[in-house]
């Protein structure tokens, strides 16, 4: 039962107990110690960020523990599993939510090419790694929830076929973007079935075979066209995508706040909105022939861009209908929410978690660890967001009764002068940014509101000094 195992290993929970045990609450890993171990290495992993055990696990029971765990049987599968169904479970009560599927690489070292890992980028080149496609599940209010899936594969060498042949015979990429969408959607219809999921994808899902499993699946999705299709005209006249688009009118203008990202700054843009129903005439690989798409399509260009920098320009493929302009917003405002999962990627490479740092010998005892790490940097960034999208909730709904007094007490030894920490129940932005200040938070000159890296730092101290209230409370219970 889930509370004789809760009770089993408190001694492992001490910072977001709630939280780390929840991810494995539901997990079938084949033994209860498995699930009391792989809650205590979330814990530490969240309280001592790090790629490499042993910076994470500083004493030698525990790095031994973790080694075993990580080079012993459980699939990773099996924890992205749990994680997925944890996930699940705190949409309860939602309607809708986005699912961002988007793909990344893990530049590993592997010198002598004896682990197991694959090409990364240009086959030519020496680096070495891993491939995966994660599907993060974001609220309406873009606040990042948790990982559904995680789909890993290691680059093999060339096969020596034609485009065609390994297109009819399922050797591409594109079998594994068709195979973690439709996962995702096994899993949310499993474990959230009153949450309509929205599968948001950028210029990766323009291909032809993921359009058709979004369709044949009855999934709403928002994906972004990389390619100037053919569109079938109720004439019959041979047309493109874009030069239809152009000849519809604006039908309104919203304005964004564009993230930085490398080779961008932070903006704001004022954008046009155009929208149109269109039939996509695509190719059927497997059959050799073409199929016809119907999608409702929205444009959106951005007016007047910064001296240097290239303006927004997408030209979105949707599943929802878009009769006005606040239809048209609505599925601007879905795609944006794809910029979760690139500072998902930041804060699980290399912002808080440094997975790229691991140097185990073997692809699924990195696997194994680096599923451990996502979910921590999905829980570092839901508190990241959480602080700026409702941040008048009480802190108690993110952390324990036990978090909050060891984060005031740590709050109190670092205050400033003039600073009053209240007796009341701080609110979920006072507790991310009191957690921040551990973390080396300086507030305006740091450049803007707490990030992964300072809230990750926090973290780390604020596991100290909730492990130091929780030895405390076992002695005074004694």
């Amino acid at each position: 039962p889930v509370s004789a195992l809760r009770s089993s290993h408190m001694e492992w929970i001490g910072a977001n107990e709630d939280w780390a045990f929840e991810q494995f609450s539901r997990g079938e890993l084949g033994d209860r110690r498995r699930c009391t171990r792989a809650v205590g290495m979330l814990r530490r992993a969240l309280a001592t960020p790090g790629g490499r055990l042993s910076v994470v696990f500083r004493q030698n029971a525990e790095l031994q523990g973790a080694y075993d765990f990580v080079q012993g049987p459980v699939a990773s599968g099996a924890l992205i599993g749990s994680i997925a169904a944890a996930t699940c479970a705190q949409l309860e009560g939602e309607d809708r939510a986005y699912v961002i599927v988007d793909g990344t690489s893990l530049t590993l070292t592997d010198r002598r090419n004896a682990k197991g890992f694959g090409s990364i980028g240009r086959r030519a080149l020496p680096t070495r790694g891993l491939k995966v496609l994660d599907a993060l599940v974001v609220s309406a209010d873009h606040v990042p929830v948790g990982l559904i899936e995680l789909h890993w594969w290691a680059r093999g060498k060339k096969s020596g076929l034609s485009r065609y042949d390994r297109r009819r015979r399922g050797l591409t990429e594109t079998k594994h973007w068709v195979d973690t969408i439709r996962l995702a959607a096994t899993r949310m219809a499993a474990h959230a079935a009153s949450c309509a999921p929205c599968f948001v994808i950028d210029r990766e899902g323009d291909n032809a075979e993921i359009l058709r499993t979004l369709q044949e699946g009855s999934l709403n999705y928002i994906v972004r066209a990389a390619q100037d299709r053919r569109v079938v005209t109720a004439r019959g006249r041979p047309d493109r995508l874009r030069a239809l688009m152009r000849r519809q009118r604006v039908i309104g203008h919203q304005t964004i706040d564009v993230p930085a990202a490398p080779g961008r700054r932070a903006r704001r843009a004022i954008l046009q909105l155009r929208q149109a129903r269109v039939e996509l005439d695509l190719p059927d690989r497997s059959e050799g022939g073409r199929f016809r798409f119907t999608t409702n399509v929205v444009w959106v260009v951005e007016q007047r861009a910064p001296h240097g920098q290239r303006p927004l320009d997408w030209m979105l493929l949707t599943s929802d209908d878009v009769n006005e302009v606040a239809d048209a917003e609505r599925i601007l405002k879905g795609y944006c929410a794809r910029w979760r999962i690139e500072e998902f990627h930041r804060t699980w490479k290399s912002g808080h978690c440094n997975v790229e740092d691991s140097q185990l010998h073997k692809m699924e005892h990195v696997t194994r660890w680096a599923t451990l790490l996502a979910a921590v940097a999905t829980r570092v960034e839901q508190l990241k967001h959480l602080s700026r999208t409702t941040p008048d909730a009480p802190a108690s709904s993110i952390m324990s009764e036990l978090e909050i007094e060891a984060l005031k007490a740590a709050k109190m030894r670092q205050k400033k002068r003039t600073e009053v920490i209240p007796e009341r129940m701080p609110t979920v932005a006072e507790a991310v940014r009191w957690i921040a200040d551990l973390g080396g938070y300086t507030g305006k000159s740091s450049g803007g509101p707490p990030g992964s890296i300072t809230i990750g730092r926090g973290l780390e101290w604020l596991a100290a000094w909730t492990s130091g209230y929780a030895s405390g409370a076992a002695d005074r219970k004694k």
